[in-house]
């Protein structure tokens, strides 16, 4: 009974069985293995290309748009504070240039006899026994602190007779 419980392999089973090792020798690149992948052809079986992109390949190419991006906002924030260090330092140089140059001017004003100069003949000051004359040469300061082309009303007013011109239509040629 137990023979007969059993039953035995057909011979497609049997071939199936016989393929399997020759099949994973084909994977494995074996020598052997080519005959079988001809027979595969005929059953109208392609044989299996491996992909372009392996996950390996895809995990590397992750980790490094990873890493890149990590390294993006640090890089720009490096960049940006290397300008600005340029920029204090060149303020830095104006405003030492600037020191040096009111260094020079309080030093000159601390000399009486330069103060003397400059009080005579910016200021017109005078000693209260002195009698000071003022000589204007034509052609000079006064003609030209004296603009011929200036208004002799305020600028409102001018700026109103505009707005009040623009407010007129122009007569028009009939046309």
């Amino acid at each position: 009974m137990s023979r007969e419980t059993k039953q035995q392999p057909t011979k497609a089973k049997k071939a199936a069985k016989a393929d399997r090792p020759v099949k994973a020798a084909a994977r494995r690149g074996a020598p052997g293995a080519a005959k079988a992948d001809t027979g595969n052809a005929s059953e109208g079986r392609t044989p299996r290309v491996r992909p372009m992109l392996t996950s390996r390949a895809a995990i590397l190419a992750l980790v490094v748009c990873v890493i890149a991006l990590s390294l993006a906002y640090p890089l720009r924030e490096y960049v940006m504070q290397r300008s600005q260090i340029a920029q204090l330092q060149d303020e830095r140089a104006r405003m030492r240039e600037n020191v040096s140059h009111l260094e020079e001017r309080e030093e000159a004003l601390s000399d009486e006899d330069y103060v003397e100069r400059e009080a005579r003949a910016r200021l017109h000051y005078q000693y209260p026994d002195e009698t000071a004359y003022i000589v204007i040469r034509p052609g000079s300061e006064a003609e030209d602190e004296a603009d011929p082309a200036a208004p002799d009303e305020p600028w409102f007013t001018q700026l109103w007779r505009s707005v009040e011109e623009a407010d007129r239509p122009e007569p028009d040629d009939g046309l």
